[in-house]
């Protein structure tokens, strides 16, 4: 075992492989360590094929403690599956697939062997510069321990370059080398680029829709009463924090939402022809303390009171802005 570190540490980064009892017994192999390393040097970085037998392979605290080198490793599977954990994430890399780690972090490669009796898995790994990536990489873009097809768009662009880089590398000038490096790096970005914008698109869609479903919930519930941060919460599914962080996103508040509602409720009150209430009368039913609670609100939002309001409807179209309607009426 320490011998196949050592291989694993001078092709890669300090790394820690272990088997356990569960490996073994899920592993065609039951004694030994059978494995092989293959590297080359591409442009400013480095290709390794490894293969080897059910394991798990660790970078852990003490392993980023010992790492020489800051890099990015973009990991292709060409036979069995990887489950790779970093950042609070974790994936399961079928064949076909890669993820990327970051050297700079804590990460776990949990490699299993393919179903074929007798077999290895085996992975084809690119060492990339951390520098040109970190902004891509960082803990909170959610781009690391993450599987990305190398069936379309611009991941499938990555692997056949991976691939054919591998296969070609013996062939390429050392200028040919340095610019197809470049071209990994950039291509890279590009794909993580990619997931990050698709992660915020999401985000803001699902953002939308909850503020949306919490719009309906209070416009549903304020006849009934007051409405509340929990009650809505508990509504959406989401935890009170995650909702006023929602609104947050937005640069409102949840409570600023109540109001205006509140507030639009009394304007379509008193533009109704047929309510004859008081103003305190309908100001209580939408939740004000006061008529005079209800006029501040009034004035603030609509900027007229409720009573110049109501009077203005008898001479004007309810649509009509009720600033516009304050000059007509004077």
């Amino acid at each position: 075992m320490s011998y196949w570190a050592d291989v694993l540490c001078q092709a890669f980064t300090p790394l820690a492989p272990w088997r356990s009892r569960d490996h073994i017994e899920r592993s065609s192999v039951t004694s030994g360590l059978p494995g092989w390393v293959r590297s080359n040097q591409v442009g400013g970085s480095n290709a390794a094929e490894i293969a080897s037998c059910t394991q798990r392979i660790e970078h852990g605290h003490r392993e980023v403690a010992r790492t020489a080198e800051d890099v990015v490793f973009v990991n292709l599977q060409l036979d069995g599956h990887c489950l790779t954990t970093q950042d609070g994430r974790q994936c399961m890399v079928s064949r076909g697939e890669f993820t990327v780690v970051d050297s700079t972090r804590p990460y776990r490669l949990e490699f299993v062997e393919p179903e074929e009796e007798g077999s290895l898995w085996r992975v084809l790994s690119f060492r990339l510069p951390q520098a040109q990536l970190a902004d891509v990489t960082a803990p909170d873009r959610s781009t690391t321990a993450r599987s990305f097809g190398g069936t379309f768009g611009s991941a499938r662009l990555l692997s056949a370059l991976m691939l054919e880089t591998w296969r070609s590398d013996s062939s390429f000038a050392s200028v040919e080398r340095q610019m197809i490096g470049a071209a990994h790096v950039d291509l890279l970005r590009a794909v993580l680029g990619g997931a990050v914008e698709q992660e915020s698109r999401r985000g803001h869609d699902t953002d939308d829709l909850l503020r949306v479903a919490a719009g309906r919930y209070i416009e549903t519930h304020l006849p009934f009463g007051r409405v509340t941060a929990a009650d809505t919460a508990r509504h959406l599914g989401v935890s009170v924090r995650a909702l006023h962080a929602l609104f947050e996103r937005s640069d409102t508040t949840f409570g600023t939402l109540v109001r205006q509602r509140r507030v639009e409720a009394c304007r379509r009150d008193l533009a109704d022809a047929h309510n004859d209430r008081s103003i305190a009368s309908i100001a209580a039913t939408w939740g004000f303390s006061d008529s005079a609670h209800l006029a501040k609100a009034f004035r603030s939002r609509f900027g007229c009171s409720p009573t110049d309001y109501r009077k203005s409807m008898q001479f004007s179209q309810p649509q009509l802005d009720c600033r516009r309607q304050q000059t007509l009426l004077a």
